[in-house]
């Protein structure tokens, strides 16, 4: 198990370095000045190239990307252009907040898809097949936004159980943070949920129609047993593959249901620093935001070794 845990680790450091350098290459092509941007329209050009020497925006690109990776290895995302803030001090003030938020939807899109679509397998070819099945299809094309808004106007505002807009931390209250990310995690993940519920199905259906399956039946084990210990650990691995994905996708979705629910989390950072041409922001929320998917699929890659142990490297 160590030795798969370290492949992994070592397989995932390449993603977060290409998933940075790209963001990096792309930054470089907008021509923002980070010297108009610090310190305004009306300094001098020599004080403009003076900043652009200090911070290094003269270097060739390469020697740029490497400077900036040395020092992002070390948690060190760089100077904000706005004021002397730091990249990093000003990620981990919003990270949790986000994360949280992430993760409540991979959780919301996990339970609700994974029920739907066992569902949905057991009775494939059925009449609550179809319904369910077009449920799914029709979740997946509701904007994340639009639920938000639905369950703003709905839920929150009416039964004043669930808050519209403040947020608590688990450190303040366990209790009052689960009720905070109760209504953003089912906007971000409603989507996710109906693609999981698809996915889920489908490898259903499929594991139900393996030798195997009909081997047990035809010995004689109960249905039940079959269906819930090994046709549905079996269905969920693909489930298990695509979490990781998802969980990037939920990532980014979490900025636009932060805007709504009026989260101070990193959604609103990064939208301020795509407005202002902060991009140091920018960069860093990607990097942080590769980092997390990473550690998120180094997790899943162990659970995927748990449920089958023949991807277990010896």
């Amino acid at each position: 198990m160590t030795r798969t845990i370290l492949i992994r680790v070592a397989s995932l450091i390449p993603l977060v370095i290409l998933a940075s350098f790209v963001t990096f290459w792309l930054l470089q092509l907008t021509e923002t000045d980070p010297a108009v941007v610090r310190l305004g329209d009306d300094a001098t050009e020599e004080a403009y190239e003076l900043y652009r020497e200090e911070i290094g925006v003269n270097d060739p690109f390469l020697v740029q990307y490497g400077s900036w990776l040395a020092n992002a290895a070390t948690g060190d995302l760089g100077e904000s252009w706005h004021g002397p803030d730091q990249v990093s001090e000003l990620i981990s003030e919003r990270l949790s907040v986000t994360i949280s938020l992430a993760l409540g939807g991979l959780f919301v899109a996990v339970a609700i898809g994974m029920v739907a679509g066992v569902a949905a397998g057991v009775r494939a070819g059925r009449p609550a097949d179809g319904m369910i099945t077009a449920m799914a299809s029709s979740g997946q094309a509701l904007p994340n936004f639009w639920v938000g808004i639905l369950l703003v106007a709905f839920v929150a505002i009416p039964y004043d159980v669930f808050p519209a807009t403040l947020y608590t931390g688990p450190t303040e209250s366990v209790w009052d943070w689960l009720l905070s990310i109760t209504l953003p995690s089912i906007a971000l993940g409603t989507s996710a949920a109906a693609a999981i519920a698809r996915q889920t199905r489908a490898a259903f259906v499929r594991v139900l129609h393996e030798p195997y399956i009909r081997t047990a039946l035809a010995v004689g084990l109960s249905r039940r047993s079959i269906l819930y210990r090994t046709a549905l650990r079996n269905a969920c691995i693909p489930v298990v593959t695509s979490a990781a994905t998802l969980f990037g996708t939920l990532l980014g979705g979490a900025v636009v249901v932060e805007a709504v629910f009026a989260y101070p989390g990193l959604g609103n950072l990064v939208l301020v620093g795509i407005q202002n041409g902060d991009l140091p922001i920018v960069l860093g929320f990607v990097f942080v935001a590769a980092v997390a998917v990473a550690l998120v699929q180094l997790v899943l890659d162990i659970t995927y070794t748990i449920i089958d142990p023949r991807t277990r490297v010896s």
